[in-house]
C-alpha cells in the first residue's frame, strides 16, 4: 500500500483535484470512529453518483457493503487503499453489453472489470442464452466446443445456475431476447405466429421475467426478431410490463428510416405500459446525420409527456455487427442458410443488391471493416475493409461480399464508420443519454481473443472519461459519472448500487481524473485501458493497481419479477 499523507498534504491534493474537475467540491465530513473496517479507502474525492459535486470523505466497508461515509481518520483497516489525487465513485454499470455465454468462457471478466465496469446488463439486441434449443443450434455447439464450456440448460434459471457455478468478477443481470423467442417458438421464418405461438412465446416472456430478467429486448435490424410487427412487440411487451420489467430496443432501422423506427420504439412502449431504453442511439450514414435532432426531439417530446424513455451510446464513431445487416431482411427469411442459397442464385443475389448499396450509400466500402471470420484461408482479411480486399482482387464490392458471405457461411463480424463526432457528442451529453458499450466482455488470450473487435468492448468507458470530459468538456465529471452509474441504476430498479451511500454494496471504482484513457485502437483492439487504479465489486478487490487478483465476487442480479 502507498504510504499515508498528511491531513495538510490531503486537503491540498483534493483542492488540486477539484480545480481539474472545474467544479466545487464540499468540505469533508467531520468526525472521528474508532472503527475497524474490512477495507478502508482513505484520501480520496469522492463522487457519489448523486450530487453534481466531490466531496472529501473517507470509505469504510465491512463484508460486501458500504459501512461509513466522512471522516475516518481514527479508524482501522485490515486493507487500506490510499487514494491521494484519486476519484472513488460507484462502480460502473453497462446497460446495453451483449457480455452473455462469454461470462462463462472467461469468468474474469478481463476487458470489462479493467475498465470499472462492475455490473453488466446482458440479453440485449433480441438475443439471450436462454429458452436455448437442445440439441444446440451449430453455431452455439461450435462455440462451445471452442470455448470448452457446456450449454446444458434451456431457461433463464439454468444459465444463473451456470454463472453461479463457478462464481465471476462481475455482477451479471439480463434482458429477454424477444428474437431468440421468436427463434425458439416460430425458428427464423418471416409470418406472423399463430395464436398458439403466440401464447407460447408470451409464457416464455413471462417465465423469464419470474426467473429474474429485467425486461424484454429486441433488434429488428436483425432476424428472426426483425420478423415481428408491432402488434406482436406490443403484447410482448405487456407481459414484461406485468412484472415491473422494462423495454430495450434496438429499433428497426438505424439509417434511411430512423425516425420512423424512434417512433415506432416510443408507440410500443406507451401503448404497453413500460419504460423504454433505445440502444446506441444513432443515424448512420452522411445522408441521415441530419435526423439526429429530430431523434432527439421525438425522444424529449416523449418524455414530456410521461414516458420513462432514455437511451444509451457508445463513444464511438463507428458500430460493429454482423455483416449480414447490410442485406435486406426479406433475404433472410428462413435464416442464413436461406440467405447462402439465395446470394448463390446471380437472380436473387442482384434483387437484394439496390437495397444493400442504399445502406452502404453515406459512408461507403472503403469504411466497412471485417473484424472478424473464422476460416484459415480468409485470415488476411480482418482489418481490411470490403472497398479495399474487392480492390486487390480486382472485384466488385458487393460481389465480393457476397462470395465472402457464402465462403464463411454467414459468419463474418464488421465495423462500420457511420457515424461523426459532431452528433457523436450531441448524443453523449444529452441528459437522457446512458453510456453503454453495446460490447462483450473479452481477454487478449484464450478463445475471446480473435479477430480485431471494435475497441469499445475494452475501453468505452475510460474513452468517456477521458476524451470526452476531461479534454473535450462535454461535461463534468460528476455529470458524467451519474451516466455510467446511477442513471442506470435507476433503470434497472437497482436501490443499492449505483451510488456511493452508507448500506450500499460496495461495488467502486478508484480511477486518476488525470490519466484515465482508453488504450484500445481498431487496429490493435486488445489492449486494457489506463489510469484505474481499483475495482472493488461487492467488497472484494477485483483490480489492484491495474492487476487482477483473480477474486470472483460478482452476484447474479434478479429482476422485479424475481
Amino acid at each position: 500500500m502507498k504510504k499515508q499523507i498528511s491531513r495538510r498534504d490531503f486537503i491540498k491534493s483534493s483542492a488540486q483535484a477539484g480545480i481539474f474537475l472545474g467544479i466545487s467540491g464540499s468540505s469533508l465530513l467531520k468526525g472521528r470512529t474508532h472503527e475497524t473496517f474490512d477495507i478502508l479507502i482513505k484520501n480520496g474525492v469522492v463522487i457519489d453518483g448523486i450530487k453534481n459535486e466531490f466531496y472529501k470523505a473517507d470509505i469504510g466497508i465491512v463484508g460486501e457493503r458500504i459501512k461509513r461515509i466522512g471522516d475516518l481518520r481514527g479508524a482501522e483497516g485490515k486493507t487500506v487503499i490510499d487514494a491521494t489525487g484519486r476519484v472513488v465513485s460507484p462502480g460502473f454499470i453497462d446497460i446495453h453489453t451483449h457480455t452473455d455465454i462469454e461470462i462463462l468462457i472467461n469468468r474474469k471478466a478481463e476487458s470489462k472489470i479493467r475498465q470499472g465496469v462492475t455490473t453488466e446488463l446482458g440479453g440485449n439486441c433480441g438475443s439471450s442464452p436462454f429458452p436455448m434449443k437442445h440439441p444446440l443450434p451449430d453455431y452455439e455447439k461450435r462455440l462451445a466446443e471452442e470455448a470448452n464450456i457446456t450449454i446444458d440448460w434451456t431457461d433463464l434459471k439454468g444459465f444463473h445456475a451456470a454463472i453461479e457455478s463457478k462464481g465471476t468478477a462481475v455482477n451479471h443481470a439480463t434482458l429477454i431476447g424477444q428474437g431468440t423467442v421468436r427463434g425458439y417458438v416460430m425458428g427464423d421464418d418471416q409470418r406472423e405466429p399463430t395464436a398458439n405461438e403466440m401464447e407460447q412465446m408470451k409464457a416464455l416472456v413471462a417465465e423469464a421475467m419470474e426467473q429474474g430478467a429485467f425486461g424484454l429486448s429486441t433488434g429488428l435490424e436483425y432476424t428472426p426478431s426483425g420478423f415481428a410487427e408491432t402488434p406482436e412487440l406490443i403484447e410482448l411487451c405487456q407481459i414484461a410490463a406485468n412484472y415491473g420489467g422494462f423495454y430495450a430496443t434496438h429499433i428497426r432501422s438505424e439509417d434511411k428510416a430512423v425516425l420512423e423506427a424512434v417512433g415506432e420504439a416510443i408507440h410500443i412502449a406507451k401503448t404497453a405500459g413500460l419504460p423504454l431504453e433505445i440502444a446506441h442511439f444513432k443515424a448512420v450514414g452522411k445522408t441521415n446525420w441530419w435526423k439526429l435532432p429530430l431523434m432527439i426531439d421525438l425522444v424529449e417530446r416523449a418524455a414530456e409527456r410521461g414516458l420513462n424513455v432514455t437511451a444509451d451510446r457508445y463513444p464511438y464513431i463507428a458500430y460493429s455487427t454482423g455483416l449480414t445487416i447490410l442485406y435486406p431482411q426479406w433475404a433472410l427469411d428462413g435464416g442464413l442458410e436461406q440467405l447462402i442459397i439465395r446470394l448463390k442464385d446471380d437472380k436473387t443475389r442482384q434483387s437484394m443488391k439496390a437495397d444493400t448499396l442504399k445502406k452502404v450509400r453515406g459512408y461507403g466500402w472503403e469504411k466497412i471493416v471485417v473484424s472478424n471470420l473464422h476460416k484459415k484461408h480468409n485470415q488476411w482479411l480482418i482489418g481490411k475493409s470490403i472497398g479495399e480486399a474487392a480492390a486487390e482482387k480486382k472485384a466488385d464490392p458487393y460481389e465480393f461480399m457476397c462470395d465472402l458471405i457464402i465462403d464463411e457461411e454467414s459468419n463474418v463480424s464488421h465495423i462500420g464508420f457511420g457515424m461523426n463526432e459532431e452528433t457523436t457528442e450531441m448524443v453523449l451529453k444529452h441528459p437522457l443519454v446512458m453510456l453503454g458499450s453495446d460490447g462483450s466482455s473479452l481477454a487478449p488470450y484464450g478463445p475471446l481473443s480473435e479477430g480485431k473487435p471494435h475497441p469499445r468492448n475494452y475501453g468505452a468507458f475510460p474513452r468517456f472519461l477521458g476524451h470526452y470530459v476531461r479534454e473535450r468538456k462535454l461535461l463534468t465529471l460528476p455529470e458524467a459519472i451519474k451516466k455510467v452509474t446511477s442513471q442506470p441504476a435507476a433503470k434497472m430498479g437497482l436501490s443499492n448500487r449505483g451510488t456511493l451511500e452508507e448500506g450500499n454494496f460496495a461495488d467502486i471504482v478508484v480511477f486518476d481524473p488525470k490519466t484515465i484513457a482508453d488504450k484500445a485502437t481498431f487496429i490493435e483492439p486488445h489492449q486494457y485501458p489506463v489510469g484505474i487504479d481499483y475495482v472493488l465489486v461487492n467488497g472484494t478487490t477485483v483490480i489492484d493497481h491495474g492487476k487482477h487478483t483473480e477474486k470472483l465476487p460478482g452476484k447474479v442480479l434478479y429482476g422485479p419479477g424475481k
